[in-house]
């Protein structure tokens, strides 16, 4: 059984939250071998998922009947089974990394839609992939969004390197929700150079799970901008202490590891024989 892990901010473009989920999926997929899934949920969205991944002039037109609204259907006629799930998805990396991509369906609709059906796909989702990455969002608004971070086996909390934001936050009833479930906290465009590091920041809140900078990095940002996300890593994943990019692949590195540990998958690909389970 696999682990469904959300990426999430209560701050809207602040914390870099789909930038440190694409870094850490593409991580993932090109340094281990578990099998993951960037379940997309609006396609309007779900857009930085496919301009990170293909160049403009490759990238795919969502077919008819594939992601989030093809299994959306089966399972509304109960039809739907685990090993159908990679049917419906684009492979990224052969047996690492697939896309599904977001419902074509208005946030109101899609809405009405997920109240019901967002469950029981994440389950069907979990049985067929060791970790499921999806983007949740930014803001506190009751609603799908709420219950899908409730329904995370693992919360990724995207914070910003801004002590007044966070104080608000700390103070804050999503704040005092996290003592109930598994979360991490990732700080995302993070400047090392700050009196704000993350054992400080932790002391000073009292948070006591796992937190994780993510360094700003403007090839990164470039990048997934030019659908040249793995090819970036391939070019960076053994660069000197000294290269412009060694801290944000160390940063993004620990990241993907601690969710590869958590998700119970930590079989590496590079750096020595894979393991066979």
């Amino acid at each position: 059984m696999g682990m469904i892990v959300v990426f999430w901010s209560p701050f809207p473009g602040l914390a870099g939250t789909t930038t440190s989920l694409l870094a850490a999926a593409t991580c993932m997929g090109l340094e281990y071998s578990a099998r993951l899934l960037l379940l997309g949920l609006l396609r309007e969205e779900d857009e930085s998922v496919q301009r990170a991944f293909y160049p403009p002039e490759k990238n795919p037109s969502p077919l008819p009947d594939t992601g989030m609204d093809a299994l959306l259907r089966l399972l509304q006629n109960r039809k739907l089974e685990a090993s159908m799930l990679r049917d419906y998805a684009q492979p990224l990396l052969r047996e690492r990394l697939d896309v599904l991509t977001g419902s074509a369906k208005p946030n109101a609709g899609f809405a009405m839609l997920a109240e019901r059906w967002l469950e029981p796909l994440l389950d069907t989702a979990k049985r067929a992939y060791d970790l499921v990455l999806l983007d949740g969002g930014s803001g506190t608004a009751p609603g799908w969004r709420e219950k899908l971070r409730n329904r995370a086996d693992l919360l990724i909390v995207c914070l910003p390197q801004n002590r007044l934001l966070l104080e608000r936050f700390f103070q804050s009833s999503e704040s005092a929700k996290l003592s109930e479930q598994k979360a991490m906290l990732v700080f995302g465009q993070f400047d090392p150079g700050s009196s704000l590091t993350v054992n400080n920041l932790q002391r000073r809140f009292h948070w006591q799970q796992p937190a994780f900078p993510v360094v700003h990095n403007t090839g990164w940002l470039d990048a997934v901008q030019h659908g040249e996300a793995i090819p970036y890593w391939f070019r960076n994943r053994k660069t000197s202490h000294q290269h412009e990019n060694h801290r944000f692949v160390r940063h993004v590195r620990a990241l993907a590891h601690a969710l590869i540990e958590g998700a119970g998958r930590n079989q590496p690909v590079f750096g020595g024989k894979e393991d066979k389970p």
